[in-house]
């Protein structure tokens, strides 16, 4: 008979130590590739943007932006947290003898007594131990979690700190509940300016390039890359006014500062010299959502204020939608604006009624239909201000037009050198019209490009600023230094390169240029400039004047005859919205692999009464959650969401055997509010705080 050896259980406190190695190792894996996600997603936006886009649901989207995230993060925490068990387990850790018995001796106390091993038990636990008692098993099973939760704790401090700083998440929390007066300490009121335009005005072309930034250069030229993707615009900007000082080759661009890094936004800094500084959600108002108002700033005074004050035509041409952001109610409210957008070309008859391609109809078409309107206001008397917005460069892969080449392998590339050449092209053709000599064309980019991929190689400390150009300015830049500005100076600066004398050479939080003046950003540097925007202002607050849009919602219950969900929307409460858009997300119906999105608009039964009708298709089984979303229509535009709602669906194919009920984002059926239910809903109503 062998010898009895006694194999000792592996203790409790080991194999707590082990679980929470793993458990740290898997929480900044996971933490580290999230952060990287966010990065990836919307590393460019502004922390509030960030949880702007994070907190609304996107219609279409959500499905994709779950697994995307799951993938990118969830997914290598959970195969790294496998496979070190697989290797703890197979090779490392040693077999563990079956638990003993617990036994209670004489003295009434309990000892664990080892179960009694078998010869063949014995013999395999001896060879595994043999086994995996080598020196190499040891140092492994002794280092390998420690030195992987230390990598991971590494990796995922890295990775959030990043994030934190890319974000600004200090500058938030410090900022949050502080007020700031900086922005009305600096505004200079244009009504207060003094303002002396030339006895013969000069015509304005402003063309806004969408997403275009200095960063698509090639690196000597002060871009990201080895290629060149706006070359003729580099050539453009070179030979003009950029505002680089004596070295024209590397290329000068305006920062955009924080609440004017999307279109809207864009416009309207380079017209007021103010960011577009709303809460990002105030009771149903989004930034995006300004055609939900009556009034856009409307005491504030900007360029179209001012030029058609001074009897200007002023033309304003889109390939979208004007009505889209608030564009029109501003630019009328702002100058009185004439609108040639798609809604106007598709209306008089120079596009068929139902052309939509993109965001309307792409640049091509555009500055077709741009040079129609400058000859015709080139032959009038009076000086015209025409400003445009190209569309083909948006995110996130750009618009593919029978202009496009594909001489590179990135779709966004040939985009942007496609773009370069349209506009390189258009304003070739506008030099060498009778007009052109009395006119001032500005190129700028409205914003940095939402693509982040394409420019992931920027470095932590590289600027990417838009593109700007002044070609044929009525002005030279009295420095001869490289310039660090804004968009928000582009307003300031358009007028004096049309021969305008502003007094103190500054409008709104705006620098002219071409003076010897500081921008603020030169003046307080862009980190102090963005932390000061960022904090709230009880001025613009007042500027801004928004008022809340909102409505009530009765969700009707699914009624399986019909095969429908009907839905009534009452009080609206803002005068602008005529109609209503309704979205229904089905999770897990799916059509052509995607799950199936459709759209329903609103009857007007009667005056201020809505109603929508949602038809559920039936043709497969179904068993899950549908997520209706009503949105505002004002002018044939979509607005604002104004809420979500869930539906909990069962049927058979056809239809038959359904069950169906209203229930919450995680399925939950809803109740009936009972009684204490409304009392607290009456006492938070009497102590809203």
């Amino acid at each position: 008979m062998s010898n009895q050896i006694t194999f000792t259980r592996e203790k409790t406190r080991y194999r707590v130590i082990r679980f929470l190695l793993y458990f740290v190792i898997t929480f900044f894996v996971i933490a580290g590739r999230s952060a990287q996600w966010v990065l990836n997603e919307w590393g460019d936006l502004t922390l509030d943007e960030v949880i702007f886009t994070m907190t609304q649901p996107l219609n279409g989207t959500d499905s994709g932006i779950i697994m995307s995230y799951f993938t990118y993060a969830v997914l290598p925490g959970i195969v790294i947290l496998t496979i070190l068990i697989v290797v703890e387990h197979l090779f490392l850790m040693k077999k563990q003898p079956p638990k003993g018995k617990k036994v209670k001796g004489e003295d009434g106390k309990k000892t664990t007594v080892p179960a009694e091993l078998t010869e063949e038990m014995e013999q395999a636990l001896r060879a595994d131990h043999e086994k995996k008692d080598t020196k190499v098993r040891k140092l492994f099973r002794m280092w390998l979690l420690p030195v992987c939760a230390i990598a991971a704790a590494v990796f995922g401090l890295i990775q959030i700190v990043g994030l934190w700083n890319k974000l600004g998440v200090s500058e938030h929390l410090n900022s949050l509940g502080e007020k700031s007066t900086w922005i009305e300490d600096n505004y200079a009121d244009p009504k207060k300016v003094q303002l002396t335009f030339p006895e013969k005005k000069r015509n304005l072309i402003y063309i806004f390039l969408e997403s275009m930034e200095v960063s698509y250069a090639d690196k000597k030229n002060g871009g990201l890359f080895d290629t060149n993707y706006i070359p003729r615009l580099t050539k453009i900007s070179e030979e003009n006014e950029n505002f680089s000082g004596s070295d024209k080759s590397v290329l000068d661009g305006g920062n955009s500062l924080k609440y004017s890094t999307w279109t809207m936004g864009g416009m309207f800094a380079a017209t007021s010299g103010l960011p577009l500084k709303i809460p990002l959600e105030l009771k149903g108002v989004g930034t995006n959502f300004m055609n939900t108002q009556t009034s856009f700033f409307s005491d504030l005074t900007c360029i179209g204020d001012i030029l058609a004050e001074q009897g200007y035509t002023m033309n304003m041409c889109f390939g979208s939608d004007a009505t889209f952001g608030g564009r029109r109610l501003c630019f009328t409210e702002h100058g009185g604006f004439d609108f040639y957008d798609w809604k106007h070309y598709t209306t008089n008859g120079d596009l068929p009624h139902d052309y939509k391609v993109w965001w309307g109809f792409e640049d091509e078409k555009l500055f077709a239909f741009a040079k129609e309107r400058l000859t015709a206001l080139g032959s009038e008397d009076e000086p015209f201000d025409f400003t445009m917005l190209t569309v083909d460069t948006h995110y996130p892969e750009g618009y593919v037009c029978e202009l496009c080449g594909d001489e590179y392998d990135e779709q966004y590339a040939n985009v942007i050198k496609c773009s370069d050449d349209q506009v390189a092209d258009f304003v070739e053709w506008c030099q060498a019209q009778p007009w052109y000599e009395n006119t001032t064309i500005i190129l700028s980019g409205d914003h940095p490009t939402m693509n982040k991929e394409f420019c992931s190689s920027a470095s932590y400390d590289y600027r990417r600023k838009v593109y700007t150009a002044y070609i044929n300015a009525a002005a030279k830049p009295v420095r001869d230094d490289y310039r660090e500005y804004a968009t928000i100076d582009n307003f300031p600066t358009t007028l004096a390169a049309l021969g305008v004398e502003i007094e103190g050479n500054r409008l709104g939080l705006g620098t002219n240029l071409f003076s010897s003046e500081d921008t603020l950003v030169e003046r307080d540097g862009l980190d102090f400039v963005n932390t000061e925007l960022q904090k709230a202002s009880d001025w613009m607050d007042k500027q801004s004047n928004l008022q809340e849009v909102s409505a009530d919602i009765e969700y009707r219950d699914y009624d399986p005859e019909t095969k429908t969900i009907t839905m009534v929307l009452t009080n609206v409460t803002s005068d602008e919205v005529d109609s209503f858009h309704v979205s229904m997300h089905m999770y897990g119906y799916l059509v052509n692999g995607k799950d199936y999105v459709s759209w329903s608009d609103s009857v007007e039964e009667k005056p201020g009464v809505h109603v929508v009708t949602i038809k559920i298709p039936t043709e497969k089984a179904f068993n899950g959650r549908i997520k209706i979303q009503p949105h505002c229509m004002i002018d044939g535009v979509r607005g604002i969401h104004l809420d979500t709602h869930y539906y909990h669906l069962a049927y058979d194919a056809g239809g038959a055997n359904a069950e169906a009920y209203q229930c919450d984002r995680y399925g939950e059926e809803l109740k009936a509010p009972t009684f204490w239910d409304k009392v607290q809903e009456w006492w938070s109503g009497l102590w809203p705080l």
